[in-house]
């Protein structure tokens, strides 16, 4: 009887042992954002590999490419051998493993203090070109409005990296010069967009700024951070997918220069490279990353 149960307990070490290997030879799948997505240049740009921003032919074999933060969630989400990335304000009801970067854990403190080092800027942009006053008055307010106590709070809340300072005024402080806020906007149409990284800022935002400005109908179609700067300054700017105010999860290129005051920083975001929960992997370095990413590396056994 001994004998056999010592039989049984070295079988199953065994098995263990044999499954363990054979997770580790399995090969990772690549999941990467389409190439007009802020977080994708973010974490390309970052991992030191910037040619990958925009070129997918440099890419691991096998690849897949998803349109949203949400899409690489349920990807990686249904997928053990997946590895991803997304912004980090999507991580904490995402249900999948967030690793640390070079051996810093992605938290907001670590962005603030400096030593968590995959970030990108969360920005705005606004339309230059406004034939309707009211809907100019309202985004000029809104801008106004994105410097005050009310509205860091506000993307602190929803995720978004920010300090909120003793010399920034309240929305109280500052609406008088704002007289737009005082009107009755309920017919008034507001339309933002851009990338989806941000949406979840945006639309608390825009909820908050319309009970404090006249009641404005906001609407929001958010399509990447490529269609930022070319739906409200571009080559979309007068077309039925215009927009009066966009968003970026990444700087403006060079290619997008807006007109001056109608572009800035709402705040800070960490990037978090992603795997499935069952992974055991908890910290990785750009190094690694990159390597993964290029096709270098092609197991999860490979990986140090």
């Amino acid at each position: 009887m001994l004998r056999r149960f010592i039989g049984l307990i070295l079988l199953l070490t065994i098995s263990v042992v044999l499954v363990g290997c054979g997770e580790k030879e399995k090969t990772i799948k690549v999941y990467t954002r389409d190439t007009t997505s802020g977080t994708r240049d973010g974490f390309f740009s970052t991992i030191g590999f910037s040619e990958a921003v925009t070129d997918n032919t440099v890419l691991a074999d096998g690849y897949v490419e998803v349109d949203s933060n949400g899409g690489m969630i349920t990807a990686v989400k249904n997928d053990e051998f997946a590895i991803g990335y997304i912004s980090l304000t999507s991580l904490e009801t995402a249900n999948v493993k967030g690793l640390s970067f070079n051996g810093v854990k992605p938290t907001e403190a670590n962005v603030l203090n400096g030593t968590y080092a995959l970030t990108r800027n969360f920005n705005y942009i606004v339309g230059n070109d406004f034939t309707n006053q009211t809907e100019a008055e309202i985004v000029e307010a809104f801008l106004a409005f994105l410097t005050t106590s009310d509205a860091k709070s506000t993307i602190i809340s929803e995720g978004g990296i920010t300090e909120i300072n003793n010399e920034d005024p309240s929305w109280n402080d500052i609406k008088a010069d704002y007289p737009i806020s005082n009107k009755d906007n309920s017919e008034i149409t507001i339309k933002f967009g851009g990338s989806t990284s941000v949406e979840k800022i945006a639309k608390a935002l825009s909820a908050e700024f319309s009970a404090k400005c006249g009641n404005f109908i906001f609407e929001h179609n958010h399509t990447g951070s490529g269609d930022a700067y070319k739906r409200t300054q571009g080559s979309e700017k007068s077309g039925t997918n215009a927009l009066h105010i966009a968003f970026a999860s990444r700087d403006f290129k060079d290619s997008e220069e807006a007109t001056l005051g109608t572009s800035g920083k709402i705040c800070i975001d960490a990037i978090v490279a992603i795997v499935n929960k069952i992974n055991d992997l908890d910290n990785i370095t750009e190094v690694t990353m990159k390597k993964i990413y290029d096709g270098t590396i092609t197991k999860w056994g490979e990986i140090e």
